[in-house]
């Protein structure tokens, strides 16, 4: 029975890792949700995670715990290699579901479930939490108050050597990097840009299998430019430039905004509160979750398996069969 207006709205937890913490920080900050209960694959890390943030139940399966805790829906939140089973495992008891991006490791895993999800009828919601920055969210209606957008270029450099040398990733996620942490900013071309008429890319790889350099253009609705470029073993990060009618928005790094105007002033817009102290976009996209499990309306710019599915789908065409790099 899924939780009224004036009721928390009571959710399950599959997965005790780093993000799992992150979202149960968000939760505490988030009003009328409750986090009531948890199951991960290493029982202990669910027993601590539960002790430090208060959950009354910690179960040994998903089925234990929607019987034990009886949430209103889950928030699935283990690692890339293991979303695909566990969300079509979770499709089977009918809960609305939060699923951690990504999805899948390839566009087929992603199809599969989004076709089981539409087939059961399971209402979902994919967190691709940068959708909800309240900087994006107040810059691009600063660019507004000034014309149209008129182009979208995002740099999406991966810190590969870094990631290999965390020893947090398994070689799978490691190889499938581009759709377990790369969509992040490929999805941005479609939430600033709307869904690419023309897509012209070029990809090389000097170590990885799907890629690692990344150059291509694109347009988009209402002819909208934009361009993609990463280049995943040099020094850089991720930035976003979106530009008007006489104005500059530039998010470098993603979480922070600064304005620059024709006549050469410059304003940095502040995050909200919301996104403060916690990993920005995750209370916004509880929230949004939590509307979604009331009324059974995504709102934008949430998206779900769907839209995810298309983010993956914008991967895979960016990587266009990798051309190996010459030898020095």
């Amino acid at each position: 029975m899924t939780a009224s207006d004036s009721q928390p709205l009571r959710l399950g937890l599959l997965g005790a890792g780093l993000i799992a913490r992150q979202h149960l920080l968000a939760l505490a900050k988030t009003p009328g949700i409750q986090a009531v209960g948890i199951t991960s694959r290493t029982r202990a890390k669910a027993e601590a995670l539960a002790a430090e943030f208060g959950l009354p139940h910690v179960a040994d399966s998903a089925e234990e715990l929607v019987a034990a805790a009886r949430p209103d829906a889950l928030l699935v939140l283990v690692s890339p290699e293991a979303m695909a089973p566990v969300a079509a495992s979770c499709l089977e008891l009918g809960l609305p579901l939060f699923l951690e991006k990504p999805v899948g490791l390839c566009v087929a895993e992603a199809e599969n479930i989004a076709r089981l999800a539409e087939e059961k009828r399971v209402p979902n919601m994919v967190g691709y939490n940068r959708r909800h920055y309240s900087v994006f969210r107040k810059g691009l209606a600063r660019l507004r108050q000034h014309g149209r957008l008129l182009a979208v270029h995002i740099e999406g450099s991966e810190r590969m050597a870094v990631a290999r040398a965390t020893g947090r990733f398994s070689e799978a996620t490691l190889r499938g990097w581009l759709y377990a942490n790369a969509t992040h900013t490929i999805d941005l071309l479609r939430h600033f840009g709307g869904e690419p008429e023309e897509v012209h890319a070029l990809c090389a790889s000097l170590r990885e299998p799907l890629g690692d350099q990344f150059a291509a253009c694109l347009r988009f609705p209402g002819g909208v430019l934009g361009s993609y470029t990463a280049n995943w073993h040099s020094p850089g990060g991720w930035g976003v430039v979106l530009k008007g009618e006489g104005v500059t928005v530039e998010f470098r790094p993603l979480e922070t905004c600064r304005v620059t105007l024709a006549d050469g002033t410059t304003e940095v817009i502040e995050p909200d509160q919301e996104d403060v102290g916690v990993k920005p976009g995750f209370t916004g996209q509880l929230a949004a979750f939590a509307q979604l499990v009331r009324t059974g309306v995504l709102a934008p710019p949430s998206q779900d398996l769907a839209g995810a599915l298309a983010t993956m789908r914008l991967a895979e065409r960016l990587s266009c069969a990798p051309r190996p790099l010459a030898s020095a």
